[in-house]
């Protein structure tokens, strides 16, 4: 039987100094360890508690995007279930020392189902709220949805350069996946991630998304988002098209 205890001391140190100022303040990480005690011990991989979290992450935002407040507030519940759980598959993989690169890729697409839809929901949620664009609100839906084209769009480049550099030096990996690893970078690439970790969906704007169904925010984290995700996608292609002319 693992222990809460043991689950806790598997996570890295280093990477408890990465976690965001929202992660501090909210306590995901640790809401995590209680749900992996039942899961891990009952038999759950990490494998099938990341095809979990893509349910959760999927039926947020189908939630989030309905014209109903119920909906709305249980669509932001699966989205937080959906980042709880995003941390107990690591956690299992931890501990039974099972991570392999199909967990990883998997785990990868639970959080690009969120970066696809997330903004897109969160326009037609401005939308149905109808504040200040009155007969033409269904901007706030083509803002949502040119958010989420930016946001695919710069991972794919970020994506398609370590692939192509991975090619190159004949090996698996490169250093840009190492990126995800902020610890073990500096310049660009770690600037780039703890701005993501901070300002990106699961950063401090979290907490506008709670407040959101009762103040009527969405407005404003549709362009919030909108403008985070362009200004992203320009940085990060001015830096890897430089860095390929190189």
């Amino acid at each position: 039987m693992y222990t809460y205890k043991e689950i806790k001391n598997s996570f890295p140190k280093e990477k408890e100094k990465l976690e965001s100022l929202y992660g501090r303040i909210v306590p995901v990480r640790k809401l995590s360890y209680l749900f992996t005690v039942p899961l891990i011990n009952m038999g759950f991989s990490a494998f099938q508690v990341s095809i979990i979290s893509i349910f959760f992450a999927v039926a947020g935002c189908i939630a989030l995007a309905i014209n109903n407040k119920y909906f709305v507030i249980a669509g932001i519940v699966l989205i937080f279930f959906w980042h709880i759980f995003d941390c107990v598959d690591g956690n299992i993989a931890r501990v039974r020392k099972s991570a392999s690169k199909l967990g990883e890729f998997v785990d990868a697409c639970s959080g690009y189902f969120v970066m696809a839809f997330l903004p897109f929901s969160i326009g037609i949620s401005a939308f149905n709220e109808g504040l200040f664009l009155e007969d033409k609100k269904y901007l706030y839906i083509i803002i949502g949805g040119v958010s989420a084209i930016c946001e695919l769009l710069m991972r794919l480049i970020h994506q398609k350069y370590a692939y192509t550099l991975a090619v190159i030096e004949n090996k698996e990996g490169s250093h840009l996946e190492k990126g995800d690893n902020p610890y073990q970078l500096s310049g660009f690439h770690k600037l780039r991630k703890m701005i993501d970790i901070e300002c990106g969906p699961l950063g401090l704007p979290m907490f506008v998304l709670f407040l959101a169904p009762f103040f009527k925010l969405f407005f404003l984290l549709d362009l919030y988002y909108c403008l985070f995700h362009i200004a992203s996608l320009i940085v990060a292609s001015i830096y890897y098209i430089g860095k390929g002319r190189n």
